[in-house]
């Protein structure tokens, strides 16, 4: 997306200190912006672009999968990347590091583009049209804003330096505040925005992304107000007689989208429960579940590295194989006959046989869409994942390989007409045993670092009803959150609840967004994150496979290299000593 710079006088908010940046004499005048429609849209999509939809950050590097780190959902490869070092920091008073999101540049800028659109001399509705889109962005960014830190101080208008000093060095709005903010915001502009769009102008939200984004938001403020506590007078915490306000409000929200015609759960496969939640998140042919999603395409040279990170060595010659799932999240997908899906740990020896197929090819439809595991198939071919191969030689003795290199022959056995190598590829068996599938396109003959062009989904149909099934819960509401809860399982061939609890509307919720950017987030909303993460040090499986059983040897190992910290006060994040001591209205969170 092209970038148009405005040159103005500029406070930069990022640190709440006065800067003066003199105008260069290439920059396009904001006169000369705000006279033309075309540099409007080219200013506008610069603010696209700066909006951060994906928590990951740029595609193109190893911040990928950033938050599913944290989140306790996989790790990235390399102990050296940014979602392995945001899992295992502890976040102090020197600031939020890799997690930080404080965007008040791109603020101001929404703010400059908004004042300079409303002062332009065109029609009102094209004025309203792209104000309203600007709006959104800022709401976005707001509730970014504050799942971190809580309350945030909420600026709506251009400072300039003759302002009062209470204006350029603002103080944090309550925590309440910023989440009213976002819901009026969202109220307002969903009754400008369109139903939709034409194909030239995908990408842009209608008015129900903006439903979709209050949904979310209130369902969020409803948790923090149910579970949390309010500390520095409302600047962190909510009000605990505020839950079901923002409940009501999320399921509102909800409902809107949920009744409309135009968005269904995607089910073009209905016989094929796999394949047919793969293709939810790789077709972009009217697929009726997205409602809001950003936009890729490497022929236009906006591509990203998602298939080349995550496609399992043996199919691809680029660093692959990077992001490795959990036992412990594994175990959150039940099988498809409804049976638990843990893992019983007294089972994992090194004298116990397992069937692979037993132990992950039954489970829920949307693990195997999601998780590359032991002999799943991959573009027509089995993916591996054992360390070591045991087998009878022509003498009966019983032998161990684990050479990368060594096809056990064909003699000992047929199963393999084309050979079996005693080791998978070094790259599948260093961590847990089992990558991340999640909206790979199996298409790709080759998936190459910078080529995908599968879009990101920021809003689908699954999480509104999710979102409804949370908050209709909650407000004692049980049918309705059972019949939200139901359809979804009945998309995925999973048994029906007969009712609800807090755990499996929970438990749904990571199955069904697993990888999607949310499961860190709930688990710090919902006050669990200590539970669930503090003191844990997560773990993988190895495997040994016993050719003659056909069958695997499975044991637990490490796959972190430091315990995870999460304490009482992760619940926010640090806004840090710097940004304290630019602005003196500031006040840090509790615990730093």
């Amino acid at each position: 997306m092209k970038k148009i710079i405005i040159a103005l006088v500029v406070i930069s908010m990022a640190g709440c200190s006065k800067v003066l940046d003199i105008q260069p004499l290439d920059m396009i005048a904001e006169t000369a912006v705000f006279s033309d429609k075309n540099l409007i849209e080219a200013n506008l999509l610069s603010l696209y672009d700066r909006t951060k939809f994906q928590e990951l950050g740029n595609q193109e590097n190893f911040r990928m999968g950033l938050l599913a780190g944290p989140g306790g959902e996989c790790r990235a490869f390399g102990d050296w990347q940014d979602p392995y070092i945001a899992s295992i920091k502890i976040y102090d008073n020197t600031g939020s590091g890799l997690l930080d999101y404080w965007a008040y540049t791109a603020i101001r800028q929404i703010n400059e583009f908004i004042d300079g659109v409303n002062g332009s001399s065109f029609e009102q509705s094209y004025k309203d049209q792209k104000v309203s889109e600007a709006r959104f962005l800022r709401a976005f960014i707001y509730h970014q804003m504050v799942k971190r830190f809580g309350g945030v101080p909420i600026i709506t208008k251009v400072l300039k330096l003759t302002d009062p000093q209470s204006e350029l060095y603002p103080a944090r709005n309550k925590e309440a505040e910023v989440y009213d903010f976002i819901g009026r915001e969202m109220d307002d502009i969903a009754q400008i925005l369109p139903a939709s769009y034409p194909a030239s102008s995908m990408g842009r939200p209608t008015r129900f992304a903006a439903l979709a984004l209050k949904s979310r938001a209130m369902l969020y403020a409803g948790s923090i107000a149910r579970f949390g506590t309010v500390e520095l007078d409302g600047i962190v915490g909510i009000p605990a007689s505020e839950a079901n306000r923002y409940f009501t409000a999320a399921m509102t929200a909800s409902k809107q989208i949920m009744d409309n015609s135009l968005f269904s759960l995607y089910n073009k496969v209905p016989t094929d429960p796999v394949r047919n939640f793969t293709q939810l998140f790789t077709d972009e042919n009217n697929n009726p579940e997205v409602i809001f999603s950003v936009r890729w395409d490497a022929t236009l040279n906006k591509g990203h590295s998602w298939d080349a990170l995550c496609t399992p060595a043996g199919f691809t010659s680029g660093w692959n194989s990077n992001f490795n799932v959990f036992v412990e999240f594994a175990d959150l997908f039940d099988f498809q006959d409804g049976r638990s899906g843990v893992i019983n740990r007294a089972l994992l020896t090194n004298t116990r046989l397992h069937d692979i197929d037993s132990l992950f090819g039954r489970r829920d439809p949307r693990f195997r869409a999601s998780v590359f595991y032991p002999e799943c198939i991959w573009q027509g071919k089995k993916v591996f994942f054992h360390s070591s191969t045991r087998y009878r030689n022509a003498s009966g003795q019983v032998v161990t390989n684990s050479s990368e290199t060594f096809m056990i022959p064909n003699s000992i056995s047929t199963q393999f007409p084309d050979g079996f190598y005693a080791k998978a590829p070094n790259r599948n068996t260093q961590r847990t045993g089992m990558h991340l599938r999640k909206r790979c396109d199996e298409s790709l003959a080759q998936a190459v670092s910078g080529q995908s062009s599968t879009d990101f989904i920021v809003f689908r149909l699954g999480e509104i009803l999710l979102n409804y099934a949370e908050a209709a819960f909650y407000l004692n509401q049980q049918s309705e959150a059972l019949s939200a809860i139901n359809a979804i399982r009945t998309r995925a061939r999973m048994p029906l609840r007969t009712s609800v609890t807090e755990a499996n509307i929970r438990q749904e919720r990571q199955v069904e967004l697993a990888f999607e950017e949310h499961r860190y987030w709930d688990l710090r909303r919902w006050r669990i994150a200590e539970q669930e993460l503090n003191g844990k040090r997560l773990q993988g499986l190895n495997y040994v496979y016993d050719y003659d059983a056909r069958r695997y040897i499975i044991t637990l190992k490490n796959a972190e290299g430091a315990v995870r910290v999460f304490q009482r006060r992760h619940y926010y994040l640090p806004l840090g000593i710097n940004r304290i001591a630019d602005n003196p209205s500031l006040v840090e969170n509790p615990g730093y």
